[in-house]
């Protein structure tokens, strides 16, 4: 009786065991088949029209001196010692 139910759970198990490898390659064969053909993409960034004021460099360096100027001032603030 005992190996009756043995070989019953040995059976299952073999299934359990080639269901998993039968998923699992077929998980594989579609991710294989997902990055198998790319497709050619053609980027154009030169929209022809001259470059937005954001672009400029002298709008960058403005900026970050603007920026310092605030920060220094915020962090100086109106902490004046009566030392």
């Amino acid at each position: 009786m005992e190996m009756r139910l043995y070989v019953r759970k040995t059976a299952v198990h073999m299934f359990m065991i080639a269901l998993v490898v039968a998923v699992g390659s077929l998980l594989t064969t579609i991710q294989a088949f997902a990055q198998s053909v790319p497709e050619k993409v053609d980027v154009d960034i030169n929209t022809g029209g001259g470059s937005a004021w954001y672009g400029q460099p002298w709008v960058w360096a403005l900026g970050i001196a603007l920026f310092i100027i605030i920060l220094v001032a915020i962090t100086r603030g109106g902490s004046k010692s009566k030392a």
